[in-house]
């Protein structure tokens, strides 16, 4: 399963964190795979294009990591639209991936 971690304070996304796999058994669970690393790999893009070293960045096979350094609010409009397309694959994927929010 693939779980997203979302740490946030004051509404402010401090980190995402995704990790896992669907278990890749089935065409539909490679595609959830796939989905969340195509999100990933864009918003990742995106911060580094237009938000340049405001985050701790890590990407390896299963594990995404965003960690807020420098926040602005083209940088929380980034992030929040990476939860919003994860929860959008969540609505459809439940048994593949779901989100836990802490508030800190």
């Amino acid at each position: 399963m693939i779980k997203v971690y979302l740490n946030q304070k004051n509404k402010q996304v401090l980190s995402v964190e995704i990790t896992g796999h669907a278990d890749s058994t089935t065409e539909m669970m490679d595609l959830v795979c796939a989905e969340v690393s195509a999100v990933s790999v864009g918003i990742l893009n995106a911060i580094e294009t237009m938000c340049k070293d405001s985050c701790l960045i890590q990407m390896e096979s299963g594990y995404v990591s965003i960690e807020v350094k420098s926040n602005s609010d083209t940088l929380q409009i980034i992030l929040k639209t990476l939860v919003i397309q994860l929860e959008t694959i969540i609505k459809t994927n439940k048994k593949y991936i779901k989100m836990i929010r802490r508030e800190v």
